[in-house]
């Protein structure tokens, strides 16, 4: 009889614990979701980080030779940034330093966003430090000449949300995860650390959940602005069943006491599949916030010497056939 009341305690603790496990499992995810949702509400903030970039020309290609001059400069890179983001009016700054892989002389490209025009200075097209282009936003949305917008540019941080959303809300709870201790931010302050890791155990269930979520994915991208239909098309018809995430990988969130996501890095791996040929890549992604809603004034000044962007939008849009 004792013996018989051992196996049925046995068995109820065992039950309790999975249960347990099951309930704080969720209750991680959940957390890591409202954090996804609260960044809707980032008005103005300042941000820093950098990525580490190996990626194929089956993923960045383009051909136009202008175009993919420039996209090889990146693919195999470190890029660090540091900047400030105001939504309304928008205004934004960052300074984007460039190092492409086997080079030890970075090249940096300052962008400025301030009354509705976009400036930038690049080293592979102005002749000069202080010579800029600018890109009339506004102009460029009513001619419909580009996807991209004022609007859609203001909404990022929503799109950011409803993306991420789409791709955590297709995966098990089971493997979010929250560290036992807290970790320290920037300004010394406390935030809960979750992760979610891509293993070898659950790298089929997350590629079929991943899979199962990419034409919205692709969709939600062209809706907003950020693909033309061509492009989206593209993507549909070469990319989707190709792309596949390998282990290991892993995505760790920050999330301050108010809610909001204050630092986080990706490491993911995956292939795509061009010309019958799967093709190896690789992204490492660290960002933090500070200062959220806090309204920061851009430090940059307008530039005085300045060129109309519309010749070089001219050589890399293809024509119209």
């Amino acid at each position: 009889m004792s013996k018989k009341w051992v196996t049925l305690t046995a068995v109820t603790a065992i039950s309790l614990v999975s249960l347990t496990a099951c309930t704080d499992n969720n209750k991680v995810k959940e957390a890591l979701d409202q954090a996804i949702s609260k960044q809707k509400e980032m008005t103005s903030y300042t941000f820093d980080g950098g990525t580490t970039l190996s990626i194929s020309d089956g993923l960045l290609k383009s051909s136009n030779p202008l175009t993919n001059g420039l996209l090889s400069l990146i693919k195999e890179s470190t890029i660090d940034w540091k900047g400030i983001s105001n939504v309304e009016p928008l205004q934004f700054q960052t300074d984007l330093k460039i190092t492409p892989k086997g080079s030890t002389s970075p090249f940096e490209i300052p962008i400025l966003i301030k009354d509705s025009k976009l400036y930038f200075n690049m080293p592979a097209l102005n002749k000069t430090p202080d010579e800029f282009y600018a890109i009339d936003m506004q102009q460029l949305s009513q001619t419909g000449k580009s996807p991209l917008s004022l609007d859609s540019l203001k909404n990022t941080s929503q799109l950011s949300t409803s993306l991420s959303n789409l791709v955590f809300s297709g995966m098990d709870a089971k493997w979010f995860k929250e560290a036992k201790e807290p970790t320290k931010l920037k300004d010394g302050s406390s935030a809960k650390s979750i992760s979610v890791e891509l293993t070898s155990k659950n790298e089929k269930e997350v590629n079929t959940a991943l899979q199962a979520k990419l034409p919205e994915f692709i969709g939600t991208l062209q809706t907003n602005g950020f693909l033309t239909t061509e492009q989206a098309d593209q993507f549909k018809k070469t990319q989707l069943n190709g792309l596949q995430l390998k282990a290991p990988g892993k995505l760790v969130v920050a999330i301050d006491d108010k809610g909001f996501i204050r630092d986080q890095t990706i490491d993911i791996n995956f292939t795509v599949t061009a010309d019958g040929k799967a093709q190896d890549n690789h992204i490492l992604l660290h960002q933090s916030y500070e200062a959220i809603n806090q309204a920061s004034p851009l430090t940059k000044e307008v530039p005085k010497n300045v060129k109309s962007f519309n010749d070089i939008l001219k050589l890399i849009t293809p024509a119209k056939k």
